[in-house]
């Protein structure tokens, strides 16, 4: 299996390929932003719904500030739509990632 990730920093994306064979995949989004953004982030956020395609598994907001942790179930497509109206405030950090242990078994339920 071939999959398609991106890392973006405001406005660009430099796309790379991963390659895997697992039967669940996951991506991971890294979410940060600027201080100076923090409101323009919560008036986006009132308003905004994940695109359809899109199941959020886990979403976490870092305590510190201007950071979220994404955990979503999607194909490339809905990757990229889960992004594009963050892209020009957001910078993201994306992952394939694998439930493993105890996290593999709550998955499942």
């Amino acid at each position: 299996m071939l999959f398609l990730c991106y890392t973006c920093s405001k406005g660009s994306r430099e796309p790379y390929y991963s390659l895997g064979g697992v039967d669940i995949m996951y991506f991971m989004n890294i979410c940060t932003w600027s201080p100076e953004d923090e409101k323009e982030v919560e008036r986006r956020r009132s308003n905004w719904k994940w695109p359809k395609g899109v199941k959020v598994i886990f979403e976490f907001l870092d305590l510190q500030g201007c950071r979220t942790f994404n955990i979503i179930d999607t194909d490339a497509k809905g990757l990229v739509a889960s992004r594009e109206e963050w892209i020009d405030i957001m910078i993201f950090e994306t992952f394939p990632v694998y439930p493993f242990g105890v996290s593999k078994g709550l998955l499942k339920k």
